[in-house]
Order: C-alpha cells, then structure tokens, then sequence
C-alpha cells in the first residue's frame, strides 16, 4: 500500500439593584446541573442551548433606528418585549459594547426593572443581546464560556435568538447572561461586595500597580455595593510587594489562573491575562476574584489565527496583539499570572484536567457540531453575514481546536497515525517541514483528514506507484486562503490523463477520485490563477 503522509498548515453603567426575592430563594433550592454545579434557576430555559429563541420588541421606530444607528449614545428607549411569545411590558432597550458597535447590528441591552422597578424575567433583572459582528459563527463566546462553565468556575450562560421589530425580523444574536448582581447570587451564594467592571476603552491595568489616576479610573462599579476601590488598590499592592499568604488574604488565586491558563488553551488574545481586556472583579468574601466576559476572541479569532495556534502557556501576554495600555502606553504582562506560576502552580495538571474534561478533542468537537446544527438554518438568515461566512467560521472553528489541541498535547489529537518526517515540495523533493507551526492533519470544510499532500500553489508531485488502483480527496485546506480562483486537481502517467477535478473552490467538501494506474511514475498536478497556500491531496492511498 502506498500511503502519502503531511505536514499541515496545519459598560460601564452600574444596574439598579432589586431586594432577594422568596422566588429568588426558592428557585436556587432546586436540583444541582452540570456545567457548573450551579442549582436550577428559573432562568435556565432562557439559555437553553438546544433551540433559537425568539425575541421581538414592539417599540417606536425612531427609537430602535436611534439605538441601531446612534448607538455611541447609549440611549434608553421603552419598548414591550417578548421572549418565545412571553411578554413583558416596558422595559428599557439601549445599546452597549465599545468594538462590538456597528451600524445596523449594535449589542443591545435590556433592563426589566429600570422602568418599572422590581420587575424582572424569569427572575433576571437584564439581559443582553450580542450581534456577534466581530464571529460569523455566532460560536466562539458560547463555546468559550461553556468550556469555563464545566470546569465550575464563573462564566455567563449564554443562548442564541432571532431578532424582530415590531414583527419584522432583523437578525440573529447571541443571548447573554448579564454580570449582575443576580449572577453573583447564582454563582457566589451572595452579592454583597463591590462588582467591578472596566471602562470603555480603558483596559490593559490588570492587577499592575496604578501609575495614572485611581482605581475607579479603571475600574467602575457595577451594583449598589458602595466602594472606593481600595480593595483593587490593596490587591494590586498585595500582588507587588506581599508574602504568598498575605497575597491569598486579599485575592482568590486559584480562579484567577484557572480561567486564564484555561482561556490561554483556547488561544484567548484578549483576556485579563493576554492585553488585560474582557474581565469583571468581584470582592467575595474580601477578596478580589475574577468573572471573564467577552470571548469572541477565543479559539481562533479572524486574522490572529497565528497568534492563538501559537499562545504559550506560560506568558500569553506574549502573543496578545494588544499588549499596549491604551491610556499609558505601558507595554501589558499579568504580574498575578507569572507570580503564580513561579510559586509552583502545577500548570501541566491543570491542562491535563482542561484536556481530560471539556477540551477533550471528541468532546469539544462534538459540542461545535451540536451547536452547529441548532443554529445553522437562523445564522445563515442574518442580517450581518452571509451564510457563507457563517459556514466557513464553523469549519475554521473545528480546525482551530484541532490544531491547538494537538499543538498543546505534543501529537494529533484524533485518530490519527504520527506525521511523516516527510513532505512533498512542488518539484516532488522530500524536505523536512515545520510540523510543529499548524501540527499534523488537514481540515476541508470541516471535514478532518489524518493523511495527505500539501500541495501548495501550482505544482506537480511525483509519486511511485504499483500497478492497481490510485485513491483519495482533493480540497482545499481550511483557514489559510490566498486563492483568488478555484484550484483544477489531475493525475497523469506519461502523457496520459487518468483523472481531472472540475474547478474546486475554498470551504466545500473535498471531492473523491479512484483511477486504475500502472506501475511506474504518477504526477498529481494542480493548477489554478495565481499562487494558492491550500491546495491538499489528502488520503492517498493504493
């Protein structure tokens, strides 16, 4: 058998804050779920996973073009909205996010109670709605969060929904679990200590020490827990200069770097550990712990691929595209995150735990897929993407765990045999490849394959085969694009054609072929207008 082996490319508003409520107290007495080990909450079928909700607000035109259109002014607007039919009248709508906000697709948030006070949904006081601009997945923060969530540490449920106004659609988001007091009753059993969220655009601080303005410069309250922000000063300070005892007096340590060295895994460059963005501080109990929010820019974010694949584990700063404090200037690192480690925080336990757990390669993928199917048919009715682009995150999504899992773990993650020490250059010469850069195995259009040639652009590989039968699929390799044009895949012995492909474009399944050839020198060819880093050949075999 003749077996051709790779290397692959391989808001800072404060809410209002409402009394615990008996129906508070009675729904958190309910049975223990997964993901958390969080008890029900009658809010939990409002993140059910397994359907698109609908939501539909009935409000003022002018209003809903003022926060689609106007939404830097972050304006409250009433409207009546219903959730899968249910309604609730006169609650407050505005637009939040800072990078997020687009023309026609801004982040919306709703406040139950800011109009009417005390009114809440299923026992939420807000929610959020995402219209995932920056992820044509509508992916990456769902997966992300739940990855946090089933290692039991705190992270937002989230959902999907499709948008109407007034009974007219408008598009596909995110639904999203506020940070909120009613979050820290759900996650810490209380909600009695200052939440800190961080400015618009002032990230990059961290737990460094403050060498502009104070801390409610940074970081600003987000209930009615009154504060001065000492306890970020005194954590900060604890961080520099104290014993590891005094240290773990002040700051939960353990969260901290669970859900960084976990959000590293998935290749997280902008995080609290990466540029200090996307994060909330809590004081629990007096000290100060970590919530993440805002993952979109995990697991492979659009044009920092490299940087994810390539994330250590050890510095992630090192690989964050946006590493400059854009208030100081001050070049960003996690002084909590390499204290830690220095302190021998056993790091290749905590991945072993990650990758045993919800980063396990045929769990984790099985999840995208599941996912994938609930939300496919709505995402590809957005009003912001094409379904196209929709399909191809998907399949770049399932290759990026696959490649940054099996970069992690030092092999391939899925069933495959070890890499070839070989590969293929376009005149057929064996050369050593780079196979630690992508690692081993193609992705086409989601579709994993273990065995192949990466053809490069135009070229022609020589092979030696017996007399019988050639096999195999040809495609084009996710991700890494530069083709301006479809690829044309041909196999020949001599002068004679044995097989060509008709024209085949990026993001569609890899194409079968079976020719009888006879001993002696086969050439697979391909071509196409221009230079092509993607062309594969993949499973060859006789």
């Amino acid at each position: 058998m003749l077996t051709l082996l790779v290397a692959c490319i391989a808001d800072s508003e404060p809410p209002a804050s409402t009394p615990r409520s008996p129906d508070d107290e009675a729904a958190d007495s309910g049975e223990t779920l997964p993901g958390g080990g969080k008890p029900a909450h009658e809010s939990d079928a409002v993140f059910d996973t397994t359907v698109v909700h609908s939501i539909d607000f009935d409000m003022d035109p002018a209003s809903w073009a003022d926060i689609q259109y106007n939404y830097p002014a972050e304006v409250w607007w009433p409207a009546d909205f219903r959730f899968d039919g249910e309604l609730v009248a006169n609650v407050a709508v505005r637009a939040f996010g800072a990078g997020s906000q687009v023309a026609g697709k801004t982040p919306i948030k709703v406040s139950f109670d800011r109009n009417v006070p005390g009114q809440e949904f299923r026992s939420l006081e807000q929610l959020k709605l995402d219209g995932s601009t920056q992820d044509a997945g509508f992916l990456n923060d769902p997966l992300a969060a739940w990855v946090v969530r089933e290692l039991d540490l705190p992270a937002a449920r989230m959902s999907w929904a499709t948008v109407s106004i007034n009974g007219e659609p408008w598009g596909f988001y995110i639904v999203m679990e506020p940070i909120d007091d009613v979050f820290l009753r759900r996650w810490f059993d209380e909600d009695a200590g200052p939440l800190y969220g961080t400015w618009d655009w002032r990230y990059g601080q961290g737990l460094n020490p403050i060498t502009w303005g104070g801390p409610l410069d940074w970081y600003v309250p987000q209930t009615s827990a009154e504060t001065d922000g000492s306890d970020i000063v005194a954590a900060m300070t604890a961080v520099a200069t104290a014993s590891d005892d005094e240290l773990a007096e002040v700051v939960e340590i353990e969260p901290f770097q669970r859900i960084s060295t976990t959000r590293a895994m998935m290749g997280a460059i902008d995080m609290f550990a990466a540029d200090g963005n996307n994060f909330y501080l809590y004081n629990h109990n007096g000290r100060i712990t970590m919530i993440p929010w805002d993952m979109d820019a995990d697991l492979g974010y659009p044009g920092y691929f490299v940087n994810a694949v390539e994330m250590g584990l050890e510095e992630p700063w090192l690989w964050s595209h946006a590493r400059a404090n854009p208030v100081t200037g001050a070049t960003y690192s996690d002084p909590l995150y390499a204290r830690t480690l220095a302190s021998g925080w056993d790091l290749a336990g905590w991945v072993d735990t990650v990758t045993a757990g919800p980063l396990d390669w045929e769990m984790v993928d099985a999840q995208v897929v599941a996912f994938a199917a609930t939300i496919g048919d709505a995402a590809c009715d957005d009003n912001y993407h094409a379904c196209s682009s929709h399909q191809r995150r998907i399949a770049d999504l399932r290759m990026f765990l696959h490649t940054r899992l099996s970069r992690i773990a030092g092999t391939e993650v899925a069933d495959c045999p070890a890499p070839s020490p070989l590969v293929f250059d376009s005149a057929g010469v064996p050369v050593v490849p780079d196979i630690t850069y992508w690692g081993p195995g193609f992705v086409v259009n989601g579709e994993h394959a273990c065995r192949g040639v990466y053809a490069g652009g135009t070229n022609a590989l020589a092979t030696t085969v017996l007399a019988g039968t050639l096999s195999g699929k040809v495609g084009l390799h996710d991700w890494v694009q530069s083709c301006p044009g479809p690829v044309v895949f041909s196999i020949s012995q001599g002068a004679t054609a044995l097989w060509q492909s008709e024209p085949i474009g990026d993001y569609v399944d890899a194409v079968f072929f079976s020719v009888p050839v006879v001993a002696g020198v086969v050439t697979l060819s391909t071509t196409l207008q221009g230079g092509c880093s993607a062309a594969v050949w993949m499973g060859v075999e006789q």
